[in-house]
């Protein structure tokens, strides 16, 4: 039996935020290594315990500071976090990283190499799957994992040879990078329950606080939107769907586990607004079906649905959808199965720029799936991007009105950020953008900056951020 440590890395606390969900990359590998006899644990190191936390429009003012944690490897937080996963004194560590954390991979892992000479670090996730030269960003780290990790995880824990194990990526005794290919595709039905109890570091009671009610259901998504990592961590073609009775035995096993624990506080993502510059964030369990599109395969989906309400689950929950793939029925189902929050991809109100980023969904779809869901009575957030390369003031004046033209409950703005390994940030690199030439954390969604355009006025870019002030007070869920 090997001691494991799955790590999700500081990056929201960063900016006077938190984290508190179960990410569900490094769960799935924790509940694989426990059922084959070892004993692995989840560090967030992202969690915080307290009750306020910074706003959507906080996020954006902290982007400065949030940069100058890397300008410092001697930061409180990064001794904090080495300590943390030095006290556990793992035999094996693994990383979870999106792009934007990946300083934060090299920081820490290098820290914990002088503690732990002989612990083996293994990094995962989207950043790992599609840098395949990612390992010679960070020399601290043994072995990468390509694609879908828990069985590449298994096999190291195991004692394979790492050369032998498709979906590894490690170094030859030269250093060159030694490349197997992708991981398998998995059968998600399959898979056991991602891991929900082993929580390291935190206290009983603040394992209480941990929002254990994330479920996947699909794995990957089929659109080919060119500013999406998803259709290139995944590939579009490898979408899996996990079955509806799969997914039914999951939320009966969350439900009996881990539903309406008794909590002052639920330190999850939902919230209500306090004020403009904070958030309160007070007990609101829910399910969160973090699927790219659930709604994606809408007969599959109206059949979970269906079977939700037949069994009187009552559960609460948001999950994201696209407007293309909805109808009158989905819209009733979700009401009627207790969908208290759509997450609704809109992105751009530009018919020219929708079709430039191969949306494949058309400002009038967008409107209509919007009517259906008020009509219907579902609640839902709208997302919303500026800063395309060649977005004009008119472009994003379209969709300002959009947007002001729907009813959504909250308004989740960002600024374009041409996420590595997409179609788009190739595209811009041959249009000489120096995206590579960049720090890894340039590439953060909620950077006050236009990366890639030129042609947006300042004016126009500050109407955009204020459709902020729309937000209707029940808080960002």
């Amino acid at each position: 039996m090997k001691r494991v440590l799955l790590c999700n890395l500081p990056f929201y606390r960063l900016l006077g935020s938190h984290y508190n969900g179960n990410n569900l990359g490094i769960a799935y590998v924790a509940s694989v290594l426990n059922h084959n006899g070892h004993d692995a644990w989840i560090y967030n190191a992202d969690f915080m315990d307290r009750k306020e936390y910074e706003n959507l429009k906080g996020l954006f003012s902290k982007f400065q500071d949030y940069t100058e944690y890397f300008k410092n490897e001697n930061h409180e937080i990064w001794e904090e976090v080495t300590k943390k996963i030095v006290d556990f004194n793992p035999d094996w560590i693994g990383y979870f990283c999106y792009t934007a954390n990946v300083p934060s991979v090299d920081i820490v892992s290098r820290k914990v190499r002088e503690k732990l000479p002989f612990t083996k670090q293994v990094v995962g996730g989207p950043h790992s799957t599609l840098d395949r030269e990612l390992l010679n960003k960070l020399p601290a780290i043994n072995y990468a994992c390509a694609r879908e990790g828990e069985y590449v995880m298994l096999d190291l824990v195991n004692g394979k040879d790492p050369k032998n194990i498709v979906g590894c990526v490690s170094r030859n005794k030269l250093g060159f990078i030694l490349h197997n290919g992708d991981a398998k595709v998995l059968d998600c039905d399959a898979l056991p329950f991602p891991e929900r109890d082993k929580f390291w570091g935190l206290t009983e009671e603040q394992k209480l606080t941990v929002d254990v009610s994330y479920v996947v259901t699909i794995r990957g998504c089929p659109m080919r939107c060119n500013y999406c990592a998803s259709p290139y961590s995944w590939k579009r073609n490898k979408t899996q769907y996990r079955s509806p009775d799969s997914v039914l035995a999951e939320l009966r096993h969350i439900k009996k586990n881990y539903w309406n624990r008794h909590k002052e506080y639920d330190y999850s993502q939902s919230a209500n607004a306090t004020t403009k510059d904070k958030l309160l964030i007070k007990d609101n369990t829910m399910l969160y079906f973090v699927d790219d599109v659930f709604t994606i395969d809408k007969e599959r989906v109206k059949t979970i649905l269906k079977m939700m309400i037949e069994e009187k689950l009552d559960m609460s929950f948001k999950a994201e959808l696209r407007t293309d793939h909805l109808d009158p029925e989905v819209c009733k189902l979700l009401k009627k199965a207790n969908c208290v929050r759509a997450k609704i991809g809109i992105e751009t109100g530009s018919p020219r720029i929708l079709k430039m980023v191969q949306k494949d969904e058309t400002r009038e779809e967008i409107i209509a799936g919007c009517k259906m869901l008020e009509d219907a009575g579902v609640p839902y957030t709208a997302y919303l991007l500026a800063g395309f390369n060649g977005e004009t003031d008119e472009d994003l004046d379209m969709t300002i009105s959009l947007a002001k033209s729907i009813k959504a409950e909250y308004y989740s703005l960002s600024i374009l950020s041409p996420y590595f390994g997409t179609k788009m940030y190739f595209d811009l690199l041959e249009q000489g953008f120096p995206l590579d030439k960049q720090p890894a954390e340039y590439f953060y969604h909620s950077s006050p900056n236009l990366m890639v355009n030129n042609t947006i006025s300042k004016e126009k870019l500050e109407e955009y951020l204020s459709l902020n002030e729309m937000n209707k007070g029940k808080g960002y869920i």
